[in-house]
């Protein structure tokens, strides 16, 4: 039995993985944020929908006091929101998620494996109104 060979040639593709992103105003624009770059992040879509599960378009004195009220922020830690620049937010917002399940689900994953202080230092750099900050205290 004679046994046959053949060559086949495969043609190589490139695949190029393409990461989406998305604008998201640190300081909403429905309480005056503006489309500046100082107000302005890129961020990943899920990460986003799950910052607005989480808040909404709250300001970042609601945010503050959100935090405060998980259960799932250690006992014994406080979180303070100061103004430091710019012009301070007067308007409040809303429309975040009110189910808890959901909450926590949305927070493990734009949080991912993150302490606590950690999440709120990407809080402060990535997702808050650059005209506040976020401070954890004992």
């Amino acid at each position: 039995m004679v046994e046959r060979r053949y060559k086949v040639k495969i043609k190589k593709r490139v695949l190029k993985k393409v990461i989406l992103t998305e604008e998201h105003h640190r300081r909403p624009r429905s309480l005056g944020g503006k489309n500046d770059p100082s107000n302005i992040s890129y961020v990943l879509r899920r990460p986003h929908r799950s910052w607005h599960i989480l808040f909404g378009n709250m300001n970042a004195t609601q945010i503050c006091n959100r935090v405060n009220s998980f259960p799932w922020k250690p006992k014994g830690v406080t979180v303070v929101c100061k103004f430091i620049n710019g012009s301070e937010c007067k308007k409040t917002g809303a429309q975040n998620s009110k189910k808890s399940g959901k909450c926590q689900e949305a927070w493990a994953l734009l949080f991912k494996g993150l302490k606590f202080k950690s999440a709120i230092h990407y809080i402060n750099n990535t997702w808050l109104d650059p005209s506040y900050r976020f401070y954890v205290i004992r």
